[in-house]
């Protein structure tokens, strides 16, 4: 148990600092920064996607079609993820696989 609260607090601290180096620049840090993030919310397009699609309709197909596209969204902003983290050190860095960049971004 105290294991694994250790990695999990590690990975924390580790994508917070790749946050923090991604705003200063466009490296391969920010590519990983990206790739972590990006790979540890993409279940967040869940409720993103929802929202949406509820205020762009009505509720309840917000609930139904927003579930599935942001269970579709999610498993690729988690893929993205994944390629940005173990490709992080091949350019081009500044060219994000997925528009928004985040998963945090864009919730108009």
């Amino acid at each position: 148990m105290l294991r694994k609260s250790v990695v999990l607090m590690l990975m924390i601290l580790m994508t917070f600092t790749c946050i923090g180096v991604y705003a200063a620049d466009q490296n391969a840090a920010t590519k990983l920064g990206r790739g972590l993030v990006n790979g540890l919310t993409g279940i967040v397009e869940v409720p993103k996607q929802i929202y949406l699609v509820s205020k762009e309709r009505e509720p309840i197909t917000g609930i139904t079609f927003g579930l599935a596209k942001g269970l579709c969204y999610g498993v690729l902003r988690t893929a993205t993820g994944v390629y940005d983290t173990l490709s992080f050190p091949i350019p081009p860095y500044n060219k994000p696989v997925m528009e928004p960049e985040f998963v945090f971004e864009s919730w108009e």
